[in-house]
């Protein structure tokens, strides 16, 4: 009866060993082709690295805050007629702080473009972002901008002041009016605006000139 027993015990053991080999073996042998690998990765230059060397990889872009605004509404010349018009302006964070996160209420203009239509034919004005200013009021309730744009060879000055209706879900709803002016051209010009932000990377800029 002993002997018996001792032989169930001997087969167990012998069983759960066996099943512990299956288990193990597999991982060992892929643990063995790895340390392989990378001796062989050590004993002969890594391309990788090399490539690397060769072309090092551009610095990652800052996440910042993009504005854009488009109005629509219309445009008074100085004789007094109405003509459509409407606009497009993107705006980015001109400050941010070490985590890439706004650290102001600060925006620089980076592009943009005003349109009237006039006579049948549109008029294209391209905004000259170098030359812009925006300040933005407490709780973003209004705003001005001041800056210049390009139709042709000729630059225009521009002013606009803006002052919130309401807030949306996805962005903001705002009253602009303003004028255009230079070289025997002047406009009023009166808009409906919406401005919507979300953050993507743009390249650095610099903080907006005081």
């Amino acid at each position: 009866m002993k002997t018996q027993l001792k032989k169930q015990t001997y087969a167990g053991l012998f069983a759960l060993m066996l099943v512990a080999a299956v288990m193990t073996i597999p991982h060992a042998v892929a643990d063995e082709e790895k340390s392989k690998d990378s001796e062989r990765k050590l004993d002969k230059p890594d391309r990788k690295e090399a490539k690397h060397d060769e072309k090092q990889r551009p610095d990652k872009q800052i996440r910042q805050t993009v504005v854009t605004g488009v109005g629509v509404g219309a445009a008074v010349d100085s004789d007094g007629a109405l003509h459509r018009s409407h606009y497009r302006i993107d705006l980015a964070a001109s400050s941010v702080n070490s985590t890439g996160t706004n650290s102001t209420d600060a925006y620089q203009v980076k592009k943009g473009q005003i349109f009237i239509l006039e006579k049948g034919s549109r008029g294209t004005y391209k905004i000259i972002p170098e030359t812009w200013r925006i300040d933005i009021g407490d709780n973003r309730s209004t705003f001005s901008a001041a800056g210049q744009i390009m139709g042709g060879k000729a630059t225009y000055d521009v002013s606009l002041t803006g002052e919130k209706i309401r807030d949306a879900k996805n962005g903001s709803l705002y009253r602009v009016d303003g004028k255009i002016s230079g070289n025997n051209l002047e406009y009023d010009v009166h808009y409906i605006s919406t401005f919507a932000k979300k953050n993507r990377s743009v390249e650095s800029i610099l903080n907006a000139s005081n």
